[in-house]
Formats: structure tokens, sequence, C-alpha cells
């Protein structure tokens, strides 16, 4: 097909007592447009933001229920509800991360890729409200709901994350890495009380 001056095809027209086409001009594809609703990648990044999604409830809930639980024991202070915050915060980054660069990759504008990485997360202050009123109406539970997220998260990590990145040739990496987070978060929750 002939180019025009942009780089993108156009249609030739017909010269002078040609009938014109039926329908409109054939246009390139939008850039903006996700892969088709079949494909095999669409789904795997579906299933991905899908499954990321999810597991913000869990993240949610143990900052409610740190929050709820202030002043219930000595353990239960604003400082460890802060400080377990702050951790699930900062590992929020990369989760955002693993939602918009998929998205920008499969044909995604940035600020869309971007802000559907955002939408991915608000499912963490919905939960965070609850779980803050569960510990006020439910204190027996907060244990298992702690434990519960904590137990989601390590899953995660250790049944999607890691074999995933194993069948990329990044598991060696994924491992370190969470060896390296793990450190982190135990070294934030005994530095920072």
């Amino acid at each position: 097909p002939d180019k025009g001056e942009n780089g993108e095809p156009y249609q030739r027209r017909k010269g002078a007592g040609a009938s014109l086409p039926d329908g409109p001009p054939a246009f390139p594809a939008a850039r903006d447009c996700a892969p088709t609703a079949g494909s095999s990648s669409w789904r795997r990044i579906m299933l991905m933001i899908l499954a990321i999604t999810i597991h913000n409830i869990p993240e949610g809930l143990a900052v409610g229920v740190g929050f709820g639980a202030i002043g219930k024991s000595t353990s239960a202070t604003f400082q460890s509800a802060r400080n377990l915050a702050i951790g699930i915060g900062i590992q929020n980054f990369p989760e955002g991360l693993a939602v918009s660069l998929p998205l920008r990759g499969a044909g995604f504008s940035t600020w869309k890729a971007f802000w559907y990485g955002q939408l991915s997360g608000m499912v963490e202050p919905l939960a965070g409200v609850f779980g803050a009123f569960a510990v006020v109406v439910a204190e027996p539970l907060l244990p298992y709901a702690l434990g519960f997220a904590a137990g989601a998260m390590v899953y995660v990590v250790m049944d999607d994350i890691i074999p995933e990145a194993q069948t990329s040739g990044n598991g060696k990496l994924a491992s370190w890495t969470s060896i390296l987070g793990f450190v982190v978060m135990m070294s934030l929750d005994v530095g920072l009380g």
C-alpha cells in the first residue's frame, strides 16, 4: 500500500468517473487499543491483573485490622499499625508496575496503563475499612486475620511470582529479591518496633 507523508497507509484516489467506495476508507488500527479478547497474551494479562487485585484485599484487611486494633493489646499501637501500612505501601509500587507495564506493552497509553494500575489497588482502602470495622466488632479474629494477610502475601510470591519467573529464566533473581524484601520488612519490623 502507498504511504502518506507521515508513513500511515492511505487509499489511492480513483480517477475521474470512477465510482465511490461503498464504505469509509480503511484507517490504521488505533494505537491505544487492547489485544483481542481471545488472545493468549491478553488472557494472561487479565489473569495477572485479577490476581494482583484480589491479593490486595488481604493487604487492605491487614492495615485495617492493624489500625482497628490500636489499644486492644500492648503490641497493637499506632506505631505498629503505621509501620505495617508503610511496609505494605512500599511493596505496592512494584504491584502497580506489574499491572501497568503489561498493559502498556499491550498498546494502552501510558496514562491509561498508569490509572489501571492505580485502580487495581483501590480495593485496599475498602478492605481496610472493613478490616478496622471487623476488629472493633470481632476482636478475637485479630490474630487470624493478620496471619491470613501475611500468609496470603507469602503464598502469592511463592506460588505465582517465583514459578512465573522460573519459566522466563529469572528464577534466581525472583528468589533473591524475595529474600531481600523479606529481610527489609523484618528490619523495618524490628527497627521501627
